[in-house]
Protein backbone atom coordinates (compact mmCIF):
# COMPACT_ATOMS: atom_id res chain seq x y z
CA UNK A 1 0.00 0.00 0.00
CA UNK A 2 1.56 3.26 -1.06
CA UNK A 3 2.02 6.22 1.25
CA UNK A 4 0.84 8.93 -1.14
CA UNK A 5 -2.17 10.24 0.81
CA UNK A 6 -2.94 13.89 1.29
CA UNK A 7 -2.49 15.24 4.80
CA UNK A 8 -6.17 16.06 5.08
CA UNK A 9 -6.93 12.32 5.13
CA UNK A 10 -4.89 11.81 8.27
CA UNK A 11 -6.53 14.79 9.93
CA UNK A 12 -9.99 13.42 9.08
CA UNK A 13 -9.21 10.01 10.52
CA UNK A 14 -7.59 11.44 13.65
CA UNK A 15 -10.52 13.79 14.27
CA UNK A 16 -13.04 10.99 14.29
CA UNK A 17 -10.79 8.78 16.42
CA UNK A 18 -10.72 11.50 19.06
CA UNK A 19 -14.50 11.87 18.88
CA UNK A 20 -15.01 8.15 19.30
CA UNK A 21 -12.74 8.01 22.35
CA UNK A 22 -14.36 11.00 24.04
CA UNK A 23 -17.68 9.30 24.93
CA UNK A 24 -18.63 8.35 28.45
CA UNK A 25 -18.87 10.07 31.78
CA UNK A 26 -17.39 9.86 35.23
CA UNK A 27 -19.73 9.81 38.18
CA UNK A 28 -17.07 9.22 40.80
CA UNK A 29 -16.95 11.68 43.67
CA UNK A 30 -13.77 13.64 44.31
CA UNK A 31 -12.34 12.55 47.65
CA UNK A 32 -10.41 14.99 49.80
CA UNK A 33 -7.40 13.17 51.27
CA UNK A 34 -8.15 14.73 54.65
CA UNK A 35 -11.61 13.12 54.84
CA UNK A 36 -12.46 9.60 55.86
CA UNK A 37 -14.43 7.37 53.52
CA UNK A 38 -17.42 7.48 55.90
CA UNK A 39 -17.43 11.29 55.77
CA UNK A 40 -17.42 11.19 52.00
CA UNK A 41 -20.35 8.72 51.96
CA UNK A 42 -22.23 10.90 54.43
CA UNK A 43 -21.68 13.94 52.21
CA UNK A 44 -22.93 12.06 49.14
CA UNK A 45 -26.12 11.13 50.97
CA UNK A 46 -26.72 14.49 52.60
CA UNK A 47 -28.78 15.83 49.70
CA UNK A 48 -26.83 19.10 49.57
CA UNK A 49 -26.79 20.84 46.20
CA UNK A 50 -23.78 22.36 44.47
CA UNK A 51 -23.79 26.06 45.35
CA UNK A 52 -20.68 27.86 44.10
CA UNK A 53 -19.85 31.16 45.78
CA UNK A 54 -19.16 34.29 43.77
CA UNK A 55 -15.44 35.04 43.72
CA UNK A 56 -14.18 38.54 44.38
CA UNK A 57 -10.82 39.98 43.42
CA UNK A 58 -8.50 41.53 45.97
CA UNK A 59 -7.13 43.87 43.27
CA UNK A 60 -8.52 47.19 42.18
CA UNK A 61 -9.12 47.76 38.46
CA UNK A 62 -5.91 49.79 38.24
CA UNK A 63 -3.86 47.11 40.01
CA UNK A 64 -5.25 44.45 37.69
CA UNK A 65 -4.30 46.42 34.58
CA UNK A 66 -0.80 46.98 35.97
CA UNK A 67 -0.38 43.26 36.69
CA UNK A 68 -1.48 42.35 33.15
CA UNK A 69 0.91 44.92 31.66
CA UNK A 70 3.78 43.53 33.77
CA UNK A 71 3.05 39.95 32.67
CA UNK A 72 2.98 41.00 29.02
CA UNK A 73 6.33 42.72 29.43
CA UNK A 74 7.80 39.57 31.03
CA UNK A 75 6.58 37.41 28.14
CA UNK A 76 8.08 39.86 25.62
CA UNK A 77 5.48 39.09 22.94
CA UNK A 78 4.30 41.58 20.35
CA UNK A 79 0.53 41.01 20.61
CA UNK A 80 -0.17 43.17 17.59
CA UNK A 81 1.81 40.72 15.45
CA UNK A 82 -0.23 37.82 16.81
CA UNK A 83 -3.45 39.45 15.67
CA UNK A 84 -2.29 40.75 12.28
CA UNK A 85 -0.99 37.56 10.64
CA UNK A 86 0.48 38.17 7.18
CA UNK A 87 0.00 34.57 6.04
CA UNK A 88 3.66 33.91 5.18
CA UNK A 89 4.82 30.30 5.54
CA UNK A 90 8.36 29.09 6.15
CA UNK A 91 10.00 25.71 6.53
CA UNK A 92 11.81 25.62 9.88
CA UNK A 93 15.10 23.76 9.49
CA UNK A 94 16.74 21.72 12.23
CA UNK A 95 20.21 23.01 13.20
CA UNK A 96 23.29 20.89 12.44
CA UNK A 97 24.18 18.41 15.19
CA UNK A 98 27.68 19.15 16.48
CA UNK A 99 29.55 19.44 19.76
CA UNK A 100 27.08 19.83 22.64
CA UNK A 101 24.21 20.24 20.13
CA UNK A 102 22.82 16.70 20.10
CA UNK A 103 19.59 15.62 18.37
CA UNK A 104 17.40 16.45 21.36
CA UNK A 105 18.89 19.94 21.68
CA UNK A 106 18.54 20.50 17.91
CA UNK A 107 14.85 19.53 18.16
CA UNK A 108 14.37 22.00 21.01
CA UNK A 109 15.95 24.79 18.99
CA UNK A 110 13.65 23.96 16.06
CA UNK A 111 10.62 24.11 18.34
CA UNK A 112 11.80 27.46 19.73
CA UNK A 113 12.07 28.84 16.20
CA UNK A 114 8.63 27.47 15.33
CA UNK A 115 7.17 29.05 18.46
CA UNK A 116 8.71 32.44 17.68
CA UNK A 117 7.57 32.25 14.05
CA UNK A 118 4.00 31.54 15.19
CA UNK A 119 4.12 34.46 17.63
CA UNK A 120 4.99 36.67 14.66
CA UNK A 121 2.11 35.51 12.44
CA UNK A 122 4.15 32.96 10.45
CA UNK A 123 3.43 29.26 10.07
CA UNK A 124 6.31 26.82 9.84
CA UNK A 125 7.60 23.23 10.05
CA UNK A 126 7.88 22.09 6.45
CA UNK A 127 5.09 24.28 5.07
CA UNK A 128 7.05 26.08 2.34
CA UNK A 129 9.62 24.33 0.11
CA UNK A 130 10.87 27.69 -1.23
CA UNK A 131 11.57 29.72 1.91
CA UNK A 132 13.29 28.49 5.06
CA UNK A 133 14.08 29.71 8.56
CA UNK A 134 17.34 28.28 9.85
CA UNK A 135 19.88 28.88 12.59
CA UNK A 136 23.68 28.92 12.46
CA UNK A 137 25.03 28.11 15.93
CA UNK A 138 28.51 28.97 17.16
CA UNK A 139 29.70 28.04 20.65
CA UNK A 140 31.58 31.01 22.11
CA UNK A 141 32.26 29.72 25.63
CA UNK A 142 32.37 26.36 27.44
CA UNK A 143 33.78 26.29 30.99
CA UNK A 144 33.50 24.27 34.20
CA UNK A 145 33.87 25.78 37.66
CA UNK A 146 36.72 24.51 39.81
CA UNK A 147 34.75 24.59 43.06
CA UNK A 148 32.25 22.06 44.40
CA UNK A 149 29.51 21.55 43.48
CA UNK A 150 30.89 21.86 39.98
CA UNK A 151 28.78 23.76 37.45
CA UNK A 152 29.10 23.91 33.66
CA UNK A 153 28.51 27.02 31.57
CA UNK A 154 27.92 27.19 27.83
CA UNK A 155 27.47 30.28 25.67
CA UNK A 156 26.27 30.41 22.06
CA UNK A 157 25.90 32.93 19.28
CA UNK A 158 22.66 32.14 17.40
CA UNK A 159 22.47 33.52 13.87
CA UNK A 160 18.92 33.19 12.51
CA UNK A 161 18.36 33.47 8.75
CA UNK A 162 15.40 33.50 6.36
CA UNK A 163 16.52 32.27 2.95
CA UNK A 164 15.15 31.51 -0.49
CA UNK A 165 15.96 27.84 -1.13
CA UNK A 166 15.59 28.34 -4.91
CA UNK A 167 17.94 31.29 -5.34
CA UNK A 168 20.04 31.23 -2.18
CA UNK A 169 19.06 34.83 -1.41
CA UNK A 170 19.04 35.80 2.27
CA UNK A 171 15.98 37.89 3.24
CA UNK A 172 16.83 38.59 6.85
CA UNK A 173 19.36 37.90 9.62
CA UNK A 174 19.06 38.25 13.40
CA UNK A 175 21.66 37.46 16.07
CA UNK A 176 21.18 36.43 19.70
CA UNK A 177 23.67 35.44 22.39
CA UNK A 178 22.42 32.94 24.96
CA UNK A 179 24.03 31.43 28.05
CA UNK A 180 23.12 28.38 30.11
CA UNK A 181 24.34 26.88 33.38
CA UNK A 182 23.88 23.28 34.55
CA UNK A 183 25.39 20.28 36.29
CA UNK A 184 26.55 18.97 32.88
CA UNK A 185 27.37 20.59 29.55
CA UNK A 186 24.25 19.02 28.04
CA UNK A 187 22.06 20.52 30.77
CA UNK A 188 23.82 23.87 30.38
CA UNK A 189 23.17 23.80 26.62
CA UNK A 190 19.53 22.85 27.25
CA UNK A 191 19.17 25.84 29.58
CA UNK A 192 20.85 28.10 27.02
CA UNK A 193 18.24 27.07 24.43
CA UNK A 194 15.49 28.01 26.89
CA UNK A 195 16.90 31.55 26.84
CA UNK A 196 16.22 32.04 23.12
CA UNK A 197 13.62 34.82 23.11
CA UNK A 198 11.17 36.52 20.77
CA UNK A 199 13.05 39.81 21.04
CA UNK A 200 12.05 43.06 19.31
CA UNK A 201 15.02 42.46 16.97
CA UNK A 202 13.59 39.02 16.06
CA UNK A 203 10.18 40.55 15.42
CA UNK A 204 11.65 43.20 13.11
CA UNK A 205 13.77 40.58 11.34
CA UNK A 206 10.78 38.29 10.65
CA UNK A 207 8.53 41.18 9.62
CA UNK A 208 11.13 42.43 7.12
CA UNK A 209 11.71 38.91 5.76
CA UNK A 210 7.94 38.42 5.37
CA UNK A 211 7.59 41.62 3.36
CA UNK A 212 10.45 40.55 1.08
CA UNK A 213 8.89 37.09 0.58
CA UNK A 214 5.57 38.66 -0.42
CA UNK A 215 7.40 40.93 -2.86
CA UNK A 216 9.30 37.93 -4.30
CA UNK A 217 6.08 36.09 -5.09
CA UNK A 218 4.56 39.14 -6.77
CA UNK A 219 7.62 39.66 -8.98
CA UNK A 220 8.44 35.99 -9.71
CA UNK A 221 5.13 34.47 -10.79
CA UNK A 222 6.83 32.90 -13.82
CA UNK A 223 9.33 31.10 -11.58
CA UNK A 224 6.48 29.79 -9.42
CA UNK A 225 4.53 28.59 -12.46
CA UNK A 226 7.58 26.81 -13.88
CA UNK A 227 8.24 25.03 -10.56
CA UNK A 228 4.61 23.91 -10.27
CA UNK A 229 4.46 22.67 -13.87
CA UNK A 230 7.78 20.85 -13.46
CA UNK A 231 6.47 19.07 -10.34
CA UNK A 232 3.24 18.09 -12.10
CA UNK A 233 5.12 16.78 -15.14
CA UNK A 234 7.10 14.52 -12.81
CA UNK A 235 3.93 13.28 -11.13
CA UNK A 236 4.81 14.95 -7.83
CA UNK A 237 1.45 16.60 -7.21
CA UNK A 238 2.02 16.79 -3.45
CA UNK A 239 5.05 19.02 -4.05
CA UNK A 240 3.12 21.11 -6.57
CA UNK A 241 0.36 21.64 -4.00
CA UNK A 242 2.95 22.55 -1.37
CA UNK A 243 4.35 25.21 -3.71
CA UNK A 244 0.88 26.61 -4.37
CA UNK A 245 -0.12 26.43 -0.70
CA UNK A 246 2.95 28.41 0.37
CA UNK A 247 1.87 31.59 -1.44
CA UNK A 248 0.58 34.22 1.03
CA UNK A 249 -2.70 35.95 0.24
CA UNK A 250 -0.96 39.33 0.47
CA UNK A 251 0.99 38.44 -2.68
CA UNK A 252 -2.08 39.40 -4.67
CA UNK A 253 -0.79 38.77 -8.20
CA UNK A 254 0.64 35.35 -7.39
CA UNK A 255 -2.43 34.44 -5.35
CA UNK A 256 -4.69 34.98 -8.36
CA UNK A 257 -2.73 32.24 -10.14
CA UNK A 258 -2.95 29.99 -7.07
CA UNK A 259 -6.74 30.40 -6.84
CA UNK A 260 -7.12 29.19 -10.42
CA UNK A 261 -4.44 26.49 -10.39
CA UNK A 262 -4.86 24.83 -6.99
CA UNK A 263 -8.24 23.10 -7.64
CA UNK A 264 -6.93 21.68 -10.94
CA UNK A 265 -3.75 20.36 -9.32
CA UNK A 266 -5.69 18.81 -6.43
CA UNK A 267 -8.05 17.14 -8.90
CA UNK A 268 -5.11 15.77 -10.89
CA UNK A 269 -3.56 14.36 -7.72
CA UNK A 270 -6.80 12.69 -6.65
CA UNK A 271 -7.17 11.11 -10.10
CA UNK A 272 -3.61 9.81 -9.88
CA UNK A 273 -4.19 8.38 -6.39
CA UNK A 274 -7.67 6.94 -7.02
CA UNK A 275 -6.35 3.37 -7.23
CA UNK A 276 -4.48 3.76 -3.93
CA UNK A 277 -7.54 5.30 -2.26
CA UNK A 278 -9.72 2.42 -3.44
CA UNK A 279 -7.18 -0.13 -2.18
CA UNK A 280 -7.02 1.51 1.24
CA UNK A 281 -10.79 1.78 1.37
CA UNK A 282 -11.10 -1.96 0.62
CA UNK A 283 -8.59 -2.81 3.34
CA UNK A 284 -10.36 -0.59 5.87
CA UNK A 285 -13.76 -2.16 5.16
CA UNK A 286 -12.31 -5.69 5.38
CA UNK A 287 -10.91 -4.95 8.85
CA UNK A 288 -14.11 -3.32 10.16
CA UNK A 289 -16.84 -5.80 9.32
CA UNK A 290 -20.09 -4.07 10.38
CA UNK A 291 -18.35 -1.55 12.66
CA UNK A 292 -18.86 2.03 11.49
CA UNK A 293 -15.82 4.22 10.84
CA UNK A 294 -16.09 7.66 9.14
CA UNK A 295 -12.66 7.11 7.58
CA UNK A 296 -14.31 4.79 5.03
CA UNK A 297 -16.53 7.61 3.83
CA UNK A 298 -13.54 9.94 3.78
CA UNK A 299 -11.63 7.58 1.45
CA UNK A 300 -14.72 7.32 -0.74
CA UNK A 301 -15.12 11.11 -0.94
CA UNK A 302 -11.52 11.45 -2.19
CA UNK A 303 -12.13 9.30 -5.28
CA UNK A 304 -13.30 11.59 -8.14
CA UNK A 305 -16.62 10.65 -9.72
CA UNK A 306 -15.19 10.50 -13.24
CA UNK A 307 -12.53 7.90 -12.30
CA UNK A 308 -13.09 4.23 -13.29
CA UNK A 309 -12.44 3.33 -9.62
CA UNK A 310 -15.45 5.36 -8.49
CA UNK A 311 -18.09 2.79 -9.46
CA UNK A 312 -16.31 0.03 -7.53
CA UNK A 313 -15.90 2.33 -4.53
CA UNK A 314 -19.57 3.30 -4.71
CA UNK A 315 -20.68 -0.35 -4.59
CA UNK A 316 -18.26 -1.12 -1.77
CA UNK A 317 -19.53 1.79 0.26
CA UNK A 318 -23.18 0.91 -0.36
CA UNK A 319 -22.64 -2.66 0.93
CA UNK A 320 -20.62 -1.42 3.90
CA UNK A 321 -23.27 1.17 4.74
CA UNK A 322 -25.96 -1.52 4.58
CA UNK A 323 -24.09 -3.67 7.13
CA UNK A 324 -23.50 -0.70 9.42
CA UNK A 325 -27.16 0.34 9.26
CA UNK A 326 -28.23 -3.20 10.13
CA UNK A 327 -25.99 -3.11 13.19
CA UNK A 328 -27.35 0.29 14.15
CA UNK A 329 -30.93 -0.96 13.84
CA UNK A 330 -30.09 -3.91 16.10
CA UNK A 331 -28.59 -1.56 18.67
CA UNK A 332 -31.65 0.69 18.55
CA UNK A 333 -33.93 -2.28 19.20
CA UNK A 334 -31.78 -3.35 22.14
CA UNK A 335 -31.08 0.10 23.58
CA UNK A 336 -34.33 0.43 25.51
CA UNK A 337 -33.51 -2.55 27.74
CA UNK A 338 -29.69 -2.58 27.66
CA UNK A 339 -27.68 0.33 29.07
CA UNK A 340 -24.44 -0.79 27.37
CA UNK A 341 -26.20 -0.94 23.98
CA UNK A 342 -27.63 2.54 24.60
CA UNK A 343 -24.15 3.98 25.23
CA UNK A 344 -22.78 2.25 22.12
CA UNK A 345 -25.68 3.58 20.06
CA UNK A 346 -25.06 7.14 21.28
CA UNK A 347 -21.41 6.92 20.26
CA UNK A 348 -22.42 5.56 16.86
CA UNK A 349 -24.87 8.42 16.32
CA UNK A 350 -22.10 10.92 17.05
CA UNK A 351 -19.92 9.33 14.37
CA UNK A 352 -22.76 9.38 11.84
CA UNK A 353 -23.54 13.03 12.59
CA UNK A 354 -19.92 14.09 12.14
CA UNK A 355 -19.57 12.13 8.92
CA UNK A 356 -22.55 14.01 7.48
CA UNK A 357 -20.95 17.34 8.39
CA UNK A 358 -17.67 16.20 6.87
CA UNK A 359 -19.31 14.99 3.67
CA UNK A 360 -20.95 18.37 3.08
CA UNK A 361 -17.56 20.12 3.26
CA UNK A 362 -15.26 17.57 1.65
CA UNK A 363 -17.21 16.16 -1.28
CA UNK A 364 -17.85 19.56 -2.88
CA UNK A 365 -14.23 20.50 -2.34
CA UNK A 366 -12.51 17.49 -3.91
CA UNK A 367 -14.82 16.18 -6.65
CA UNK A 368 -14.49 17.98 -9.98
Amino acid sequence: MKKQIINGMAIIAMTFSLIACGNGSNNNAVVDNSETQNEVVAKKGSGKKFAPQERTSSMTAGEREAAIAQKRAELNVDYESLISSHGVKLSVLQPIIKGDINEDIADRISMKMLEIAAQNGISGMGTNPNFVLGAEINQTNRIATGTAPQKMTTQYEMLFKVMNALTGDVYGVSKQEVTGVGSSFEEATHNAVNNIKNTPEMQTFLQTASERIIDWYNTNITVLKNEVEKAEAGGDFAYALALLGSVPEQATEAYKYVSEKQPKTLSAMLHKQATDMLSQMEGKIASLGDEFDPAVGAYFSLIPMDCPEYKTAQNLYANYEKKCNARRAALEAKAERDEQAARELEKLKMLYDHEEELAEKEVDKVRY
